[in-house]
């Protein structure tokens, strides 16, 4: 941590001291939650040799639950997958006849990573890898590139869409050898769902579909087949804020979604589907409100029920749903350990506050939050950062006094 620079420092404390998720360098804030990180990297591991997998990951506001979304992402794409995520809001969500679930299926698309691209828009990367190993292929054949295309795609017929999806690919390649790009823009808007009519796209490439509410879940399917062809071992995507879905108020537009959900968990829970995987995250009531949450449809309560042997202070994190655990006490020691270095850009002579000072501060924080400062490490991490952020700007200011002011 001492070889850091301090723009690196500077970034990963900016984004706690908002209460965001830092995008790089997690492992510098990283502690505890090693259960619930080796279970899901099984489950990468479980993807990238062709098979399926669903989990939700639930906890309360500043648990960790989009940290924890956001390692899964990055160790996703270490092993090779690509890795598509989003957050649902009031204009993505799964089911929605008036394009919210085409703003949803489009933010997933564009934010494909891959290793060459960590950082999303991998889709044309994809296309291409996919295209180039077939022009060769189709060279060695003597077969025009358009006929090897079908061949490969010849599966793809037997889906919703599929024929579709052969078109546009096959019209990317003809742009591709033409160095046409207004062609080879229009097919990836395609291919991210973002044709609102089929008018347009019809005129554009000739197909007849395009992505919507009734083939979200297969486009994404559609996807996974693809990307695994291309030379990729599988497709993870990781919803986050699945909380909006709860708070929907019209009951049947929440059963819709639900529905789309059961969809999803049947078809990757019984291997329906190969080298593809979900992750969502969401607060506690969206999976256990009876009313409004997820256990309000007996099919997915009986999907999702918890071990009913995992009490008396014993812990199960293997199941569909993962409960974020308190922080332990010396996790929680360690963290603000970890931001104090990092505000000194990794000089123990730059502290602003000493081990006794940071020894208090976590006393006065425990008196004052209680059980909270374990369930929601945000509210300790900003109190920190907001201290250390006073001490360096008002040298004389006093620690002690500034910590008895925490309230």
């Amino acid at each position: 941590m001492s070889q850091l620079s301090a723009m690196q420092c500077d970034q990963v404390l900016k984004s706690l001291r908002a209460g965001v998720v830092p995008a790089d360098r997690l492992d510098l804030i990283k502690v505890g939650r090693e259960g619930e990180l080796e279970t899901l990297d099984k489950d990468i591991l479980h993807i990238a040799k062709g098979g399926s997998c669903v989990r939700f990951v639930t906890g309360n506001y500043g648990s960790g639950k989009t940290f924890i979304g956001e390692l899964t992402r990055q160790h996703g794409i270490k092993q090779g997958l690509v890795v598509g995520t989003a957050t649902l809001s009031p204009d993505k969500r799964l089911q929605a006849k008036t394009g919210e679930t085409r703003n949803l299926y489009s933010a997933i698309v564009r934010s494909f990573s891959t290793k060459a691209r960590p950082n999303g828009s991998a889709l044309i990367n994809i296309v291409e890898r996919f295209i180039l190993t077939n022009l060769r292929e189709a060279h060695i054949d003597n077969v025009p590139p358009e006929t090897h295309i079908a061949q490969r795609l010849k599966d793809f017929e037997e889906l919703a869409g599929g024929f579709d999806f052969i078109t546009v690919i096959q019209r990317y390649c003809h742009a591709l050898e033409q160095q046409d790009d207004i062609l080879k823009s229009t097919a990836l808007r395609w291919l991210r769902g973002e044709f609102t009519n089929l008018t347009d796209a019809k005129a554009a490439l000739g197909v007849r579909s395009i992505i919507d509410y009734r083939n979200f879940f297969s486009g994404l399917k559609m996807l996974c087949q693809f990307v695994r062809m291309a030379g990729y071992p599988g497709l993870l995507i990781c919803l986050d804020e699945m909380v909006a879905l709860h708070e929907l108020s019209h009951k049947q537009t929440r059963i819709n979604n639900f529905n789309e959900i059961l969809n999803i968990v049947n078809d990757c829970l019984q291997g329906q589907v190969h080298g593809m995987g979900f992750v969502f995250l969401g607060t506690p009531e969206f999976v256990y409100d009876e009313k409004k949450g997820l256990y309000s449809m007996p099919a997915l309560k009986s999907r999702l029920a918890f071990n009913r042997l995992a009490q008396a202070g014993l812990i199960d994190v293997s199941g569909p749903v993962i409960e974020l655990q308190p922080l332990q006490e010396t996790e929680m020691d360690e963290l603000l350990h970890k931001l104090r270095h990092l505000q000194a850009y990794g000089e123990a002579k730059n502290y602003l506050i000493d081990d006794m000072g940071l020894w208090q501060f976590m006393l006065q924080c425990r008196t004052i939050y209680g059980a909270q400062y374990y369930l929601n490490p945000r509210l300790a991490i900003k109190t920190l950062l907001d201290l250390l952020a006073i001490l360096q700007q008002n040298p004389n200011a006093k620690v002690a006094e500034l910590i008895s002011e925490i309230s």
